[in-house]
């Protein structure tokens, strides 16, 4: 995976929104869009009985759904197909195919 990807004289990196991304290279060929559901660890605070904050943080699992998204941008046979992987609305990942078409 890489850390950046060129699109023309601008670059793009991982921590980017897809609004800049979006600005910098246009629309991509194609988009696929998902949600994952994942448990994530949160923190919450533990009361007493009566209802009082003991101020401690506990830790508990909860479900957390994420939106997912993979832009692919095919620049031709010559150059390789990028894959830019979104969460959240921000750039988490970039692998790079074969040749494109």
């Amino acid at each position: 995976a890489a850390l950046a990807f060129r699109c023309g004289t601008r670059l793009v990196n991982i921590g980017d929104l897809k609004a800049q991304v979006l600005g910098k290279c246009g629309p991509p060929d194609q988009v696929d869009f998902w949600e994952e559901e994942r448990i994530e660890r949160v923190f919450g605070f533990s009361y007493s009985d009566d209802g009082y904050c003991l101020g401690t943080r506990v830790p508990t699992a909860a479900a957390v759904r994420v939106p997912r998204e993979e832009w692919t941008y095919n620049s031709g046979p010559t150059q390789f197909i990028r894959i830019l992987k979104f969460e959240n609305n921000r750039l988490v990942g970039i692998e790079t195919g074969g040749y494109g078409y």
